[in-house]
């Protein structure tokens, strides 16, 4: 069976097996964060290649793979739990400059013996804080910024050795031994809401680690075409194309890489579509030459079952039927019954053509957010899953396992495919294509079986009330009650109130919380145990 032999950075050197040295390859070493994805991202729109590895991996395989650098992501945990995530305490000390964020910045501290403890209350919002622009690491920027703050813990003593460079009133946002090159910030530059957290990456690359952004997307282009032809060979690709720009530009590349009659291009009408979805998407492909069949199974889908996971954790779980697709509430379980229906439709498919399932591949669009956000193994070791993508369910991790799937994309971001698009000639418009993803519809409308009300419903209602008000109400604080009052100071700090308070003063604002339960990539708000829907208008 074919299998993917090693990819190569533009610089010439393999960055997947290990058998030569990489050169300016980014090693971010994963401690569980959901912002794992972004830092990849923002580390590639810097044009420096990178690579998420478990963050147990030692120091020495970092050293021997010829590794930049180190960046260590942030994690749910806290550096002094029992279960916090293991670590080589080398990585630290092997002399590859090391950027900690969050999680990362706190391991970093407690490494070289200084403290960090729990917060009376959590830092979860964007927060000006103070830099010491005299660092490296925030050269060229203002004396304050805006960040992205998200943590239980703190730093209360910096490291021997270290100096602060960064903070919020009295709570240190950042760290630094220059002579070492280790930096640890506690907020998130890879996110917007860091307004110039980017600046602070590129500093790090580029200024202190001395990298000089050769990962130039031709170069990446010819090693997709390569990709494919060394995997296929002479065997045939059923690609399941969904319109949009991810498996458009895989369409292309195989189009490019192999000969007509190896390309198989089906599109499937779930049912779940936009309208007219189907009919403009077959004329696309069509104009650009993409011989497709469209395949309706509308019928199919909504009557679709899967079996899945009683206990995901287990290696050898028990598994359960689920209900058809048209009675199922949770989106999770959707995403897992949809994608297994489209490669049981992919399997009838090569049977129908009368072909060997062993001599065709499995051609998908496939990025690395979605093996990400999935928690594969291909692309995250440690990350927990935010939601199964119908490209990565357990029977196409079986395929993938079997070497049966062609992937050329799984090693880029969104804003790279676009850019790729434009390289292999695709219309603007095509580029530019709004995602709207295989499950469609069944996902993006929420349902529920019975109005989601809580006992905290109608304490909610107040809070929002509260919220919207804010001005108003905090001008007569005789006007709040001492439950609002609590609320609103355990909640917002001095500057946020302000803020709240101005936009308040401005805007008329209404709060409506519908009786439905949010489906939330695992994220929670601290001030509530439930998160409903919620819709907040002018």
């Amino acid at each position: 069976m074919a299998t993917e032999s090693g990819t190569k950075a533009s610089n010439g050197d393999t960055v997947s097996n290990g058998e030569e040295k990489l050169s300016e390859v980014v090693a971010i070493l994963d401690a569980g964060a959901q912002y794992g994805k972004v830092i990849d991202r923002r580390v590639r729109e810097l044009l420096v290649a990178s690579e998420i590895l478990p963050l147990n991996t030692p120091a020495s395989e970092l050293k021997a793979k010829g590794y930049s650098c180190i960046i260590i992501t942030g994690g749910p945990n806290s550096v002094y739990a029992v279960d916090a995530p293991d670590y080589d305490p080398e990585i630290f000390r092997c002399g590859l400059p090391l950027l900690g964020i969050c999680y990362g910045m706190q391991m970093l501290n407690k490494e070289f013996g200084g403290e960090v403890e729990r917060n009376e209350r959590r830092e979860d919002g964007q927060f000006a804080i103070d830099l010491d622009t005299s660092s490296q690491l925030f050269q060229g920027l203002s004396k304050e910024e805006e960040v992205l703050l998200t943590h239980g813990d703190s730093v209360t003593r910096v490291a021997d050795g270290f100096v602060a460079t960064a903070y919020s009133g009295k709570a240190i946002q950042a760290i630094e031994n220059p002579s070492l090159k280790l930096y640890g910030v506690q907020f998130h530059p890879e996110v917007d809401l860091s307004v110039n957290g980017l600046t602070m990456i590129r500093n790090f690359l580029f200024n202190i680690v001395g990298l000089h952004g050769t990962f130039i997307l031709k170069d990446r282009l010819e090693e997709c075409i390569t990709y494919i032809r060394n995997t296929v060979k002479d065997s045939k690709v059923l690609m399941l194309l969904s319109g949009g720009v991810d498996s458009t530009v895989c369409a292309a590349l195989l189009q490019r890489a192999l000969s007509e009659d190896q390309v198989i291009a089906i599109h499937v009408d779930n049912g779940f579509m936009r309208k007219d979805e189907s009919v403009n998407v077959e004329a696309h492909l069509n104009d650009l030459g993409v011989k497709v069949k469209v395949i309706t199974a509308a019928q199919q889908f909504y009557c679709a079952t899967t079996y899945v996971a009683v206990k995901s954790d287990h290696p050898n779980p028990l598994k359960r039927k689920t209900l058809m697709l048209n009675s199922v509430v949770e989106p999770e379980e959707k995403r897992r019954i949809i994608g297994d229906t489209f490669m049981m439709i992919a399997n009838e498919v090569i049977e129908d053509l009368e072909l060997s399932p062993k001599d065709v591949f499995l051609g998908q669009g496939t990025l690395r957010p979605d093996l990400i956000e999935s928690a594969s193994s291909h692309a995250s070791g440690q990350a927990e899953a935010i939601k199964t993508h119908h490209n990565d369910t357990a029977l196409v991790r079986e395929l993938r396992e079997q070497g049966r799937v062609v992937e050329p994309l799984k090693d880029f971001h969104k804003d790279e495919v676009r850019e790729m698009g434009r390289s292999l000639g695709l219309p603007e418009d095509m580029v530019e294509r709004h995602p709207f993803p295989g499950p469609g519809l069944a996902i993006r409308v929420l349902c529920a079986e019975q109005p989601y009300r809580e006992k905290s419903f109608s304490e909610i209602i107040s809070l929002l009330k509260t919220f919207v008000e804010f001005h108003e109400l905090s001008s007569k604080e005789s006007r709040l009650t001492p439950k609002q009052l609590e609320t609103i100071q355990a909640s917002l700090q001095d500057t946020e109130r302000s803020r709240l308070s101005s936009i308040t003063s401005k805007l008329s604002l209404n709060a409506t919380l519908l009786p439905v339960r949010y489906c939330y990539l695992l994220l929670r708000c601290f001030l509530l145990d439930v998160v409903y829907y919620c819709t907040v208008s002018c």
